[in-house]
């Protein structure tokens, strides 16, 4: 590893990044909830995309439309636990994602669980979806996400089965999707994590059920276990994932869920890397991801 990247993982230990993750559910809503007050969303202009934000459930998207036009779009969902909305560094660096790969985005600002159950989430962001196949074609959309935004992205063919048709996208590209722990085997391998990884507890991912759940006992199991979902028809997935992080744990359990629904799929590991390392492409070890992200847009 670069010196770089291990002076990084020094600082990051020493800080204290993930003990967020060690607060009751209360607390961090509480907490979260500050954050969130503050939070501004980015007016941001550029002169290649007409950018602008539109409503759907009373949330806002940002769309990012290239000048010169394409038949490609992207459904951006950035992560944050479902309990902390995207920092105007993440729409920044979005426009930057835009710009290298060529597809038009949508990044949804998605009701949070600071406030209401996942399911509140998942109806908006299928809402947004709908939204995109007005003006391109399903075999033209594909899903990004990341982290808790990741969950959602695969969630979404779960909820798609469930009763809301509509056709299924081309592609989903699942970064750390940050789904909580069902099963034994999986949370004695995130325990075992643990200790690598600088930014996401073992302990939230053991305790967020109830956070996403916020009080509905009606919200459904894959919604908050997403490697229980039904993945029928799901298009191909590409998973990526850093060795050195808790969600890595539940990495096997999805590839039996695809294995069992015959997805075709592909596993992307990064050897020694961190949570969402293709979308923090700080150090040399990390640049990799980012490039494969990007090609696998541009696809």
């Amino acid at each position: 590893m670069s010196i770089k990247y291990e002076l990084i993982k020094f600082i990051a230990r020493a800080c204290g990044f993930k003990n967020w993750g060690n607060k009751s559910p209360k607390e961090l809503i509480k907490c979260m909830k500050g954050y969130n007050a503050k939070n501004t969303i980015p007016d941001i202009q550029d002169s290649e995309f007409d950018i602008d934000r539109i409503e759907i459930m009373g949330c806002p998207v940002i769309r990012m439309i290239h000048k010169h036009k394409t038949d490609k779009a992207n459904l951006f969902l950035i992560g944050g636990g479902m309990v902390r909305a995207p920092r105007p560094a993440s729409i920044k660096k979005a426009l930057k994602i835009a710009k290298e790969s060529g597809v038009d985005l949508y990044i949804p600002y998605y009701p949070l669980c600071t406030d209401y159950p996942i399911s509140k989430a998942y109806e908006m962001v299928f809402a947004t979806y709908k939204k995109m196949l007005e003006n391109y074609d399903a075999n033209n959309i594909s899903f990004l996400g990341t982290s808790s935004g990741g969950s959602l992205a695969l969630g979404l063919i779960a909820y798609i089965n469930a009763g809301h048709e509509v056709p299924m996208p081309r592609h989903i590209i699942a970064i750390s999707p940050g789904t909580c722990v069902v099963a034994n085997e999986e949370w004695k391998r995130m325990q075992e994590l643990d200790q690598k990884d600088l930014l996401v507890s073992a302990n939230y991912m053991k305790t967020a059920a109830d956070i996403l759940r916020h009080g509905d006992s009606s919200v459904p199991d894959y919604m908050i276990y997403t490697q229980t979902g039904d993945f029928t028809g799901c298009p191909k997935v590409t998973f990526m994932y850093g060795t050195d992080e808790t969600l890595f744990a539940v990495a096997p359990s999805f590839a039996t869920a695809m294995n069992k629904y015959g997805v075709a799929y592909d596993m992307i590991i990064g050897e020694g890397l961190f949570h969402c390392y293709p979308v923090f492409p700080i150090v040399k070890e990390a640049i990799e991801g980012y490039n494969q992200m990007i090609e696998l847009l541009k696809a």
